[in-house]
């Protein structure tokens, strides 16, 4: 059996024993359970249920796991909803309801749960009343830019990075090719928000600022000097998935769409790494959270997932998905502006701590602070709300956050697949936080990858993956397809085309066992501004 070595997790969800029989019971076809006569956090969010009572007239967003077999849209449509979109993961349903008829909802039949829709954050800039114009050397401190020129010329050729974000804006030429007139390297817009693939342009500012740390080639703009900023893997493909509106604000339903697209078209773009450089709004257990279950699944398909760690600082709740012990979960550093790393310190702004499953985060750091990268417009939200931060002739913008920490991993893991592409992302993340370089103080994970290091590393390779119990919505789709044991799945070889969803009884999961922790539904923020 599997081991699940937090006393927190044993705490609440009882000995792993009765979590093998939870599990047990909702992976068998054809179980069958009662349906329920009372609303329970199992059935329906705590959050939900306040909001029912607090603001009946209100409309919310939801996502509902139907039973096999159930009508889930019909439900929607009965109760006065409205369906939004279909996820794969769990055959589930997002739809937006009126609040006062949450309760018919969760009791009709076929409806195994509704949980809400939780809002999540593009992590922005926390210091708006900084100003200091540093140099950016970022590529220095991961040992970046010397792999750029070595004999193996790692510069990500050949790697698709997927941005889940805001959108990438395709007119700077930044993201062109070896020379000005090769075409563009972000090879696909994909538009979470709408399920089009008409556009993924970036209209707030947050992707295009992104993925220039990632994959910024660095061509002159007027009055900026030739390779002045040059992201970390400038010749990796960029796959633009656009899932936040021009405020911020996004879904963690359209990021999940986000992740399932990455995952169905990985072999098409080569995707081999997704950046989230965003944080959701609730905190909860890994093993039940939806979001969580999308990172593994494409973490298990061969996609390496970096997320930011969030910019609420020291002890701060790890929430989804930086709490999930599969992903590389990245905080953020000064560098000072300096080439040393000696003088480099953790930014005050970068979250860490341990996650309700007691998985200490973040894996790794990277600079965050002052980091200087594309602007999609001078007329971007993102500029209008940080003119002070235009920088070079209104080309670049300086901002700061672990949203700019995490793409310099993901630039760091595109460089490393270039070099050794058989490389699982387990074997990945075991790679980096065995050849990385100690940062000072608390919080600081691993500290630095270190690239040069891991791609000369020459002894065995070992996996962050080995006695890790992934989500419970993964193994329970899996073992009822497969009719293996769940606590024997070999999780590196599983071939997650294989999992229907539709095939699970979702109504006998144990879902009373789980301590659903509450949303603060009235006080999110949808784009923090200090």
């Amino acid at each position: 059996m599997l081991c699940v070595r937090s006393a927190l997790l044993t705490a609440r969800l009882g000995a792993a024993a009765a979590l093998s029989l939870i599990i047990a019971l909702g992976s068998v076809p054809g179980t069958a359970a009662a349906a329920p006569t009372r609303i329970t956090p199992a059935h329906l969010d705590t959050s939900l249920l306040q909001a029912a009572a607090s603001n009946p007239s209100a409309t919310v967003r939801v996502i509902i796991t139907r039973d096999r077999g159930g009508d889930a849209e019909g439900a929607v449509n009965h109760n006065g909803g409205r369906v939004i979109g279909k996820l794969q993961l769990a055959n589930a349903t997002v739809a937006e309801v009126p609040a006062s008829r949450l309760h018919e909802l969760a009791l009709q039949p076929g409806v195994a749960r509704v949980s809400v829709d939780a809002p999540v954050t593009l992590q922005a800039d926390p210091l708006s009343t900084c100003c200091a114009d540093l140099q950016t050397v970022y590529p220095l401190a991961v040992d970046a830019a010397s792999q750029w020129d070595s004999s193996r010329h790692l510069r990500g050729t050949g790697i698709g990075v997927a941005v889940i974000d805001s959108g990438i804006t395709p007119s700077n030429p930044d993201f062109r090719g070896a020379n000005l007139n090769q075409h563009s390297r972000i090879a696909a817009f994909i538009n979470e928000i709408s399920h089009s693939e008409l556009s993924g342009i970036d209209d707030n500012g947050h992707g295009t600022f992104v993925s220039g740390i990632i994959g910024g080639r660095g061509w002159s703009a007027p009055g900026v000097a030739s390779g002045s900023y040059i992201g970390i893997a400038p010749d990796a493909n960029l796959i633009s998935l656009k899932v936040s509106d021009s405020t911020g604000k996004a879904y963690v339903s359209d990021v999940i769409a986000a992740i399932e697209w990455a995952t169905q078209h990985r072999e098409q773009y080569n995707i081999r790494v997704i950046n989230l450089s965003l944080v959701s709004n609730t905190s909860n257990l890994y093993l039940f959270d939806m979001l969580d279950a999308a990172v593994e699944l494409a973490w298990l398909q061969g996609i390496v997932v970096v997320v930011a760690a969030g910019n609420a600082g020291p002890n701060a709740p790890i929430t989804a998905p930086a709490n999930d012990p599969f992903v590389i979960t990245v905080g953020a550093t000064d560098d000072k502006g300096t080439p040393s790393t000696a003088d480099d310190t953790l930014a005050s702004f970068s979250s860490y701590g341990t996650s309700f499953d007691g998985v200490s985060k973040p894996d790794l750091v990277a600079p965050g602070r002052h980091i200087v990268s594309t602007l999609s417009s001078p007329a971007s939200p993102l500029a209008l709300a940080f003119p002070s931060r235009i920088v070079a002739n209104g080309h670049y913008i300086q901002l700061s956050g672990t949203s700019a920490a995490a793409p310099v991993v993901s630039g760091v893991v595109a460089q490393v697949l270039q070099a050794r592409p058989n490389l699982n992302p387990g074997q990945v993340k075991w790679l980096l936080t065995h050849t990385s370089q100690a940062v000072a103080g608390p919080g600081t994970g691993a500290g630095y990858p270190r690239v040069g290091a891991a791609v000369n590393y020459s002894a065995p390779i070992g996996t962050t993956n080995t006695h890790r119990l992934p989500n419970l919505y993964l193994l329970a789709a899996y073992a009822t397809k497969t009719g293996v044991a769940w606590n024997s799945v070999a999780w590196n070889d599983v071939a997650w085309n294989d999992v229907a969803w539709n095939d699970v009884a979702w109504n006998d999961v144990a879902w009373n066992d789980v301590a659903w922790n509450d949303v603060a539904w009235n006080d999110v923020a949808w784009l923090p501004t200090d």
